[in-house]
């Protein structure tokens, strides 16, 4: 078995956004020919979904995850910081997805994309991909 790992930025500049990260991933996946990608944002106030990456559903995200932890809420944790919200949406969705590999690309269905969910930028976020497989 073969193992790759790619790291690379994203710089955000709203506190709430969406990003296509798709073609960076796919880049790490070019390394095998079978296997899986296992995507990774090291942070706790963002996170990584596999979805469509229409321009409506890329507001629609944020929108209602803004809705279901509303950032205007009441945490504890904003005494230090005014972030309480981002680290709970985050904490729902997810910091990591895994993707299947084929022929040394993403195995996703026709409308699928990997999207980035920023909820406290701007900021710089780091997302770590490693490819497994042969």
């Amino acid at each position: 078995m073969k193992i790759f790992e790619k790291e690379f930025k994203v710089k955000t500049n709203e506190r709430f956004e969406s990003i296509d990260i798709t073609d960076n991933v796919e880049d790490a996946a070019k390394s095998i020919d079978s296997g899986i990608a296992y995507i990774f944002v090291k942070h706790t106030t963002c996170a990584v979904i596999v979805n469509e990456a229409e321009k409506g559903l890329m507001t629609d995200y944020l929108e209602w995850a803004k809705k279901l932890v509303p950032p205007e809420g009441k945490f504890n944790h904003n005494i230090i910081d005014n972030n309480g919200h981002a680290h709970i949406i985050s904490s729902i969705i997810g910091n990591s997805r895994v993707v299947p590999v084929k022929g040394g690309k993403l195995d996703l269905g026709t409308w699928q994309r990997i999207i980035l969910l920023e909820f406290d930028g701007p900021r710089v976020r780091t997302v770590n991909v490693k490819v497994m497989g042969e």
